[in-house]
């Protein structure tokens, strides 16, 4: 009974994104109602998938992007910045001013996230979706396949209030040249400092799935795990 309740609500929600009439509501649609019934008065007891509605309201905020490098799903790349002249670039410096930079690290406010893997990159001469996908000509026709697609490396500060006990972001470079754009939320542009942070969480999720998940656990360690179970005699 609970298999068959399950596959309705799934098909009313798989009706409801269909039916769609935009990919914002589509996506709303994925989730279930906390309440249904007229007047949504009775609790939903298939609200298997509820809607992240913390998320949905505060994906924006500095504070809520830089509290994933501590709580997020890849929490290993974030380093306190102890000196921070040998550990951050010269254009960050230069933005901040060593001072600023020495005394945030001296009491031990100052932290950094650097994607130095990614730097090896080179751009990536594809599009990014299949040919069919890709209809941005004029005559909405398939566009070229060697529209550049380039892999950011990107340099991130925090600064920690120990106050209001959060973190927040201090600035951010993408390029990896010493007179690289430092960009930070009062001299960017709202849009503008959207594009960049989403920048690094791209960065963030590719040395996720490629280093940590794919790398140190599946082709790393997932073979001798393996290997101990079918060897080893089990207790």
């Amino acid at each position: 009974r609970r298999e068959a309740e399950t596959q309705m609500a799934l098909n009313k929600v798989m009706k409801d994104v269909d039916n769609a009439d935009s990919k914002e509501i589509a996506y709303k649609s994925c989730f279930t109602k906390e309440k249904i019934g007229i007047g949504g008065i009775i609790p939903n007891p298939l609200n298997f998938l509820p809607e992240p509605t913390y998320a949905m309201e505060n994906w924006k905020k500095d504070t809520e992007f830089a509290r994933q490098f501590f709580n997020g799903v890849n929490p290993v790349m974030i380093e306190v910045a102890n000196d921070p002249l040998r550990q951050l670039p010269k254009s960050m410096i230069n933005h901040f001013g060593e001072k600023k930079l020495k005394e945030l690290a001296e009491k031990n406010q100052l932290l950094f996230v650097s994607y130095d893997d990614l730097a090896d990159l080179n751009v990536n001469p594809h599009q990014s979706f299949p040919l069919p996908m890709n209809n941005e000509s004029a005559n909405r026709e398939p566009a070229p396949q060697d529209h550049p697609k380039y892999f950011y490396a990107p340099i991130v500060t925090f600064i920690y209030d120990y106050g209001t006990n959060e973190l927040d972001v201090l600035g951010i470079q993408l390029e990896r040249t010493d007179d690289a754009r430092v960009y930070t939320k009062n001299t960017s542009g709202e849009n503008e400092w959207l594009f960049v942070k989403c920048q690094v969480a791209n960065a963030d999720s590719s040395m996720h799935q490629w280093v940590s998940h794919l790398g140190k656990t599946h082709l790393a360690m997932e073979p001798h795990i393996i290997a101990i179970y079918n060897t080893l005699r089990q207790a």
